[in-house]
């Protein structure tokens, strides 16, 4: 099983167009061939940009050994809906087992002096000790709900693989 696994994850980049990133002596970013997909998107509660947007994740390799630095290059304009709005990159290493999940902002932040909500103070990017090998990545988009457990709004969770060294 997990061969299979390992051979998929290898294997399905590839499928989608992409390459996977070699760890090297200078960092190596490699965005998931497949982008975080959210949606729909529909007022009053909506953000701007329509239905469906997409969201960039990447992972960055070389800068520790075994570790990736998982990021948003690309975050959005502030809008204050995104207050309640975050990405969670769910990560396994595939040769060591060893598995967890950060929670990133995928949008430009803004001081505002008060309470803040928690997607507020999520970084936009987060070092995450994985391990050497090949992690298979997932991300999702999630949004806080009144009186209730935060739910994800992907429609299309992000997926990729990273070589971290």
């Amino acid at each position: 099983m997990r061969r299979t696994v390992l051979i998929a994850a290898l294997i399905a980049p590839v499928a989608v167009g992409s390459a996977v990133g070699e760890a090297a002596a200078a960092p190596v970013v490699t965005p998931l061939p497949i982008p975080v997909v959210t949606g729909p998107e529909v007022g009053p509660g909506a953000v701007p940009g329509g239905v469906l947007q997409t969201i960039s994740v990447v992972g960055t390799t070389g800068e520790q050994p075994g570790t990736v630095t998982f990021s948003v290059p690309v975050p959005a304009p502030y809008h204050y809906q995104y207050n309640y709005r975050w990405i969670t990159v769910h990560w396994q290493n595939l040769n060591t087992g060893a598995a967890g999940s950060v929670d990133l902002r995928h949008w430009n932040g803004i001081d505002v002096p008060g309470d803040q909500k928690y997607a507020a103070a999520l970084p936009t990017s987060a070092p995450v000790v994985t391990g050497a090998g090949p992690v298979l990545v997932t991300a999702t988009h999630n949004r806080e709900q009144y009186q209730a457990p935060p739910q994800s709004t992907a429609v299309l969770p992000g997926a990729g693989v990273v070589l971290a060294a």
